[in-house]
């Protein structure tokens, strides 16, 4: 089944602008696969000039809008109309409140951030 925040495998993202998805996430093989969070689009095109055609199956990039909305004390409604906040969760295949959710249901296994 591919529903979009349901922990499911789902190959292909689409709505998501400027994601550069890793051609393995989603699939039985994206545990190894990274996700690079980046400060803008400078940074992105830095980490994708990094990344040698082969990696292009591991490595995701995708790049951060302003400065990110701290989670730790927001509330449900903050978080849920954050868009920034909202394209992670879609990229990352999580599910609010779904507390089932293993390393191996994930469309990512690592996300990495490159900040200045």
């Amino acid at each position: 089944m591919n529903r979009i925040l349901s922990g499911s495998k789902k190959n292909r993202l689409l709505g998501i602008p400027k994601l550069e998805d890793a051609n393995w996430a989603g699939t039985k093989k994206a545990i190894k696969c990274i996700l690079i969070l980046t400060e803008g689009d400078s940074a992105k095109a830095l980490a994708m000039a990094g990344i040698d055609v082969k990696f292009r199956n591991q490595f995701g990039v995708f790049p951060l809008k302003g400065k990110l909305l701290n989670v730790r004390d927001a509330s449900y409604k903050q978080i849920s109309k954050n868009q920034e906040i909202q394209n992670i969760i879609k990229i990352l295949g999580l599910k609010v409140g779904d507390k089932s959710l293993t390393k191996y249901d994930l469309r990512y296994g690592t996300v990495m951030i490159m900040a200045d």
